[in-house]
């Protein structure tokens, strides 16, 4: 039995889709809540030789039954039912010698609900990025001071030191004197000179760094990428969506970097829903095509106006996307490391 470390699940996608395969709703762990009232309906008989309650109780209760898959188990059959239904494509399942680039290939990934795959793995936190460039100033200047107080502390520099001092106590006439001072300040300047320049960090340019939250403020807020390299000797083909972070098992995204870093060692799988198989002609389409007429009605012009404004944004939001070919766009479902049990680890009873 194979065992997997889940990184991001979406469980509304997940209980979707599973939903429409079987036809059913998610069940099998059962839970159970009761809710209830109870009324008394008595009439009381106070006689000389005994007491009597004339009536009696009655309980109103309401139980609600809610039923759940077991977590992994829903995840696993999950694509179990994809694949048999004919609604995955699984590249490790798919021809050897046929990478993203291969016409039959996208022309199956074109009529594929979802695609699978397993490689390397970058992740790449735009809001991590931003939060960095603003405390990057801040980062420089302590690296920078360390530097200089390593420096400080070097046997070289303490010898240059004790030379200063050595001329600024020399004794003697006043031209002796005059020519060591002079040679101090010589020494001392070069010092000052040897710190400034020899820096740990150059310091980035501030209107790069404010231009960089500009940039992710208006075009990528909140967005996490995740970029799967399938075939190791095609760097230019990738398998990549956009990660929720409230899927993310590990909610801390300090926490999920410091774990598993922005580029992980280890292998991960992606299961995704195909949102984008770009074409290497380009794009053909042109939804502005009807307004390519001569004479245009007033109500005409205007429509063409506005919508001709969100397209002349599409090169910026193409660069942003980074939507184009031989890649292909997903909405991550599942993301996780599965691992084979290892015989050698095994331990057998003495």
């Amino acid at each position: 039995m194979n065992l997997f470390d889940y990184l991001y699940v979406d469980l509304d996608k997940v209980i979707s889709l599973y939903s429409q395969l079987t036809g059913g709703v998610v069940e099998v762990r059962e839970t159970q809540s009761e809710r209830g009232s109870t009324s008394d309906n008595k009439r009381n008989y106070d006689f000389k030789v005994f007491k009597h309650d004339a009536g009696g109780t009655t309980q109103d209760k309401e139980q609600d039954k809610t039923t759940i898959k077991p977590y992994h188990s829903l995840l696993q059959e999950l694509e179990s039912e994809l694949s048999s239904s004919g609604y995955l494509l699984d590249l490790a399942n798919f021809d050897k010698d046929k990478t993203l680039k291969d016409s039959d290939l996208r022309a199956t990934l074109k009529n594929a609900l979802c695609i699978k795959c397993s490689g390397r793995v970058v992740i790449e936190d735009y809001e991590r990025m931003k939060k960095i460039g603003q405390d990057f100033p801040d980062i420089v200047k302590l690296i920078n001071k360390s530097h200089a107080d390593t420096m400080q502390e070097s046997p070289e520099y303490r010898e240059i030191e004790q030379q200063i001092q050595d001329l600024e106590s020399t004794s003697g006439d006043r031209n002796a004197k005059a020519r060591a001072k002079k040679k101090a300040k010589e020494l001392r300047a070069g010092l000052d000179s040897l710190l400034a320049s020899s820096t740990a960090i150059d310091m980035v340019p501030q209107w790069i760094l404010d231009g960089m939250r500009t940039w992710i403020d208006a075009f990528l807020p909140n967005i996490t990428n995740i970029r799967v390299y399938p075939f190791e000797d095609e760097k230019d083909e990738h398998i990549f969506g956009h990660l929720d972070a409230s899927n993310f098992t590990v909610s801390d995204p300090t926490a999920f970097h410091f774990t598993y870093g922005s580029f992980p060692t280890e292998e991960f799988t992606i299961l995704g829903v195909i949102t984008s198989v770009p074409s290497d002609g380009g794009e053909t389409f042109s939804p502005l095509q009807e307004f390519e007429k001569e004479d245009l009605e007033d109500y005409e012009s205007v429509e063409s106006a506005f919508r001709g404004m969100f397209r002349g944004f599409d090169g910026i939001e193409a660069m942003v996307r980074t939507c184009r070919y031989p890649r292909v766009l997903v909405h991550p479902i599942l993301v996780y490391r599965q691992t084979s049990p290892n015989k050698a680890l095994q331990r057998t009873s003495p």
